[in-house]
């Protein structure tokens, strides 16, 4: 069977109704839940009216708010949303299997024989591994611009949001109250409009990668970098994250390795001397408290913040039969005292090995079909293209999130990224319409 191609012509994103979209969720706390209802029926209109490139880029800007777009038992209705559309989409268009169709089918049926009576859960990862392929599918270099800009935008505002009603009731209420940024301290890490610092922490590094990289191919202005940088920095640092330093530090790597491998050499040591003054300034200022909770802890496992016994834990679980090794022990499974702070472990303790190599199959099939399909051009130019990947597969040795829809869209984002063009006609704002 033959897909048939419907998204050839050039792709004008309507404006107007996403901005309806989010100025109804940013409201709904306050005025009621109906307006959530409201906004997802516009998202359903959309989904009807346009094609599957628009739904991605909506998919993109949604994320930042899936924890306030939601109903009230608390699921997001970006997870139904995501359901309606791979519907719809298998419905409009007629799909042919490929390598990469193939391994999300083997997933799918995996996770159906280990989802027990965790529906839910079943339902959040099956609905996510299918959008992506979807999307992926209908993708062109339009496309990963608007979906890398429109996911910065998303974070940037939902930021500001937060930030501004940080102590409101209505807030708190849904993604409950800041946590200390250390023992017996006054200061409450900032967590944007998540209920955990970390996930979105690593929403705001994403960001900065992506701002680096879209900077890179000349589709933002140095100056819309640089005021973006700046306000992702702010963000990040008052989450008081230690793993967020470790990554900017990660990132300043990967720059200053592009650097170097693009033979700019006067330019690295420019920006290596700004780097340091800049670190020891923020590190009186911004970064003070950050660097506080890293020089204060007592041990190894202190520092980590109890992931090395969590780590221990874990394995011991999973290595304690053959049958968890390699099956895994199911969704409906418990946890142990905490999550396993680890995407890949965790993925082996609920579906085992099997699972985790099915997983990595599939979403490797989707990097290398990225990667031929955009192979085109100077390959020393497309070096930093890795980045945001890299920096996914580093924050989440810390991070769980197999059942966040974030997490899922950080990985998309991170594959796409692969496919990205030098801007070399195009103007940045002609992009949007």
């Amino acid at each position: 069977m033959k897909r048939i191609k419907l998204v050839c012509d050039r792709l004008h994103y309507p404006i107007p109704s996403i901005c309806a979209i989010m100025m109804l969720i940013y409201l709904s706390p306050f005025v009621g839940s109906w307006l959530n209802y409201v906004a997802f029926l516009i998202c359903i209109y959309r989904l009807i009216r346009y094609d599957e490139r628009i739904f991605s880029v909506d998919y993109c800007c949604l994320v930042s708010v899936a924890a306030i777009f939601a109903l009230p038992s608390g699921r997001s209705l970006v997870v139904i949303l995501s359901l309606i559309a791979i519907v719809w989409f298998v419905i409009r268009n007629e799909l042919v299997l490929d390598n990469s169709s193939v391994f999300l089918l083997l997933l799918i049926c995996y996770l159906l024989l280990r989802m027990q009576f965790s529906f839910s859960n079943f339902v959040l990862c099956v609905s996510q591994l299918l959008i992506i392929y979807l999307m992926i599918s209908f993708l062109d270099e339009q496309t990963i611009v608007l979906n890398l800009e429109l996911f910065v935008l998303g974070v940037s505002v939902s930021s500001v949001y937060a930030l501004i009603f940080r102590s409101s009731p209505a807030i708190v209420k849904i993604i409950g109250k800041e946590v200390p940024a250390y023992f017996g301290s006054d200061l409450t890490r900032f967590h944007g409009l998540f209920r955990d610092p970390n996930y979105y922490m690593s929403l705001v590094i994403m960001s900065i990668v992506l701002l680096t990289l879209l900077n890179l191919k000349k589709y933002i202005s140095k100056r819309l970098f640089m005021l973006g940088i700046t306000f992702m920095l702010l963000f990040g640092a008052l989450t008081y994250s230690k793993t967020f330093l470790v990554l900017l530090c990660l990132y300043w790597l990967l720059c200053l390795f592009y650097l170097i491998r693009d033979k700019h050499y006067i330019l690295a040591v420019t920006f290596t001397v700004s780097t340091v003054l800049l670190a020891l300034l923020l590190s009186k200022t911004l970064f003070a408290t950050t660097l506080y909770r890293i020089t204060n802890a007592s041990s190894v496992n202190e520092l980590t913040t109890g992931r090395l016994v969590i780590l221990d834990e874990y394995l011991r679980e999973i290595s304690s039969s053959l049958g968890i090794m390699l099956w895994g022990k199911g969704l409906s499974a418990h946890l142990l005292k905490k999550g396993t702070h680890n995407l890949f472990l965790e993925i082996q303790y609920y579906l085992g090995l099997f699972g985790l190599i099915l997983f990595l199959l599939y979403f490797g099939i989707l990097i290398i079909r990225i990667y031929k399909k955009y192979a085109t051009g100077n390959a020393k130019s497309k070096l930093f293209n890795y980045s945001p990947l890299i920096v996914f597969i580093v924050i989440f040795f810390s991070l769980q999130g197999m059942f966040s829809v974030s997490v899922y869209t950080l990985l998309y984002l991170a594959i796409i990224s692969i496919g990205i063009q030098q801007n070399d006609c195009l103007q940045g704002k002609e992009l949007l319409n």
